[in-house]
């Protein structure tokens, strides 16, 4: 097992992101989403590289840095990690005496290549790696996948049965937390995400901005498919970069019809 790498990050998502990303390149990541479990994994051990995030909820990251820095006295290397601007970032790096600092605008790529540089550990893959990290060989001729994000189970039944008549592999999650370990694995992410836009915690209006703000995502369309009105399904399409939308009853009174045998 390489170097170890703690990730503090508030966001599931991003969290869960990182330390698989991080896993996958070989090294030895945990994760802590708030101070309590940041007790519990400084308490198992030592880490080389410590990632924190810069706006959590309970102290801010440059905060963080000095606490860990002066009070718990570790000798890691202390990047701040964010999706802060640069230039603010790296004022907040100096000012806070971080070791450094990696923009996640950047994409988990280039998070796995300044933790490498940090510890001058070379990557040691035990399986592929999502696309944009390497360049992947040919994949064989597979059905394409889509992956249904909806907290409606009646809804995410009657999509998939209609999907897979139609020859697609279909994947269904419940929330984004669910999806976001579907897209993260090369082996079962998705051509395309059907994506609901109101779902508890992280709705599907911040879940598309996460996919294609992403650069690891960049071949995954993302359609919305909701029952919000028209006007304000073009709105969100448009501030969160969606390939496009279908309103849900649309597509269910078509799925139905087929069902019931009408027109």
């Amino acid at each position: 097992m390489g170097p170890r790498v703690l990730v503090i990050d508030d966001s599931a998502i991003a969290l869960e992101l990182a330390v698989q990303a991080l896993r996958l390149a070989g090294f030895d990541a945990a994760a802590a989403p708030d101070l309590s479990s940041l007790d519990e994994r400084l308490a198992e051990g030592t880490y080389d590289v410590v990632l924190v995030d810069v706006n959590m909820p309970e102290m801010y990251g440059d905060d963080v840095v000095e606490f860990l820095r002066v009070q718990r006295q570790l000798s890691s290397k202390l990047i701040l990690y964010s999706g802060l601007p640069e230039e603010e970032l790296e004022r907040k790096c100096q000012a806070a005496g971080a070791d450094g600092y990696i923009a996640k605008s950047r994409g988990v790529e280039a998070t796995i290549l300044e933790v490498a540089r940090l510890t001058g550990f070379r990557p040691q893959l035990t399986q592929p790696l999502p696309r944009g990290e390497l360049t992947p060989g040919p994949e064989k001729s597979r059905k394409k996948r889509v992956l249904i994000v909806d907290d409606s189970d009646v809804t995410s039944k009657l999509l998939e049965a209609e999907l897979s008549s139609k020859g697609f592999e279909v994947a269904t999650a419940d929330s984004a937390d669910k999806a976001t370990k579907i897209i993260l694995k090369k082996q079962t992410r998705p051509d395309l995400v059907l994506l609901d836009v109101r779902m508890p915690n992280v709705n599907g209006e911040q879940f598309c901005r996460f996919i294609k703000g992403n650069s690891l995502f960049a071949g995954i369309k993302v359609l919305l498919c909701s029952g919000e009105d028209i006007e304000e399904l073009r709105r969100i399409c448009r501030e969160a970069g969606a390939d496009g939308f279908v309103t849900k009853d649309a597509v269910l009174a078509k799925v139905l019809v087929r069902e019931l045998g009408g027109h």
